[in-house]
C-alpha cells in the first residue's frame, strides 16, 4: 500500500486551516464593523452565545496552520541541510524567490496572527462587557468595539499580504533531491 508523504500531509493540513482562519479573518475583518448597525438585543445575544464558540475556532485554526505551516517548513529546510549544510539552508532561504517569499510571509502571518489574538483578547473584553448588564460599561463597549474595528482591517492587511506570499512561494517552490525522488 502506497504511503503518503509527509510534506503533502503538512500542506493539505497547513492550506486547510489557511483557508478557514483566513476566511473567518476576512469576514470579521469586512463585516465586523456593520454587526454594530444591528440591534442592542441582537449584539449582545450573538457576543454571549455565537461568538465566543466561533473564537475559540478560530483561534484554533490560526494556530494549527502555523504549527503546520511551521512543520512544512523545517521540513524542507532539513532537507536542504541534508543536500549542502547550512550553506544550502542559506542559499534557498535568502536568494531565492521561495525562500524570501515564505520567509517575508511568514514573518507577516506571525504578525497578522498576533493581531489576531489582540483582538481575540478584545473580543473577549466585548464578552464580559455585554455580560455585566452594567448601563455604565456603554463607553467601554464602543471603545472595545472601536478597537476590533480597526485592529480587524490591519490584521487583515497583513494576512492579505501573508495569502499573496505564500501563493508566490508556491510558484518558486525548489523542492530538496530527496523530496523530488521520494515522490
Amino acid at each position: 500500500m502506497p504511503s503518503v508523504p509527509i510534506n503533502f500531509l503538512l500542506n493539505v493540513i497547513h492550506g486547510f486551516f489557511s483557508l478557514i482562519y483566513f476566511g473567518a479573518v476576512l469576514i470579521f475583518g469586512l463585516f465586523g464593523p456593520k454587526l454594530s448597525k444591528l440591534s442592542e438585543g441582537t449584539v449582545s445575544d450573538l457576543m454571549l452565545t455565537v461568538f465566543p464558540n466561533l473564537m475559540s475556532f478560530i483561534e484554533a485554526s490560526g494556530m494549527i496552520t502555523i504549527v503546520f505551516g511551521a512543520g512544512e517548513f523545517f521540513f524542507y529546510m532539513i532537507g536542504y541541510y541534508r543536500n549542502g549544510g547550512i550553506i544550502e539552508v542559506e542559499k534557498i532561504l535568502f536568494s531565492t524567490g521561495w525562500g524570501l517569499c515564505v520567509f517575508i510571509g511568514g514573518i507577516l502571518g506571525i504578525i497578522g496572527f498576533s493581531m489576531g489574538l489582540y483582538i481575540a483578547s478584545n473580543f473577549e473584553k466585548l464578552f464580559k462587557l455585554y455580560k455585566s448588564l452594567d448601563p455604565s460599561v456603554a463607553d467601554d463597549i464602543r471603545v472595545t468595539q472601536s478597537k476590533i474595528r480597526l485592529y480587524s482591517v490591519v490584521g487583515l492587511a497583513f494576512l492579505t499580504l501573508t495569502v499573496i506570499f505564500m501563493v508566490l512561494a508556491v510558484s518558486f517552490l525548489p523542492l530538496p533531491k530527496e523530496v523530488m525522488t521520494a515522490n
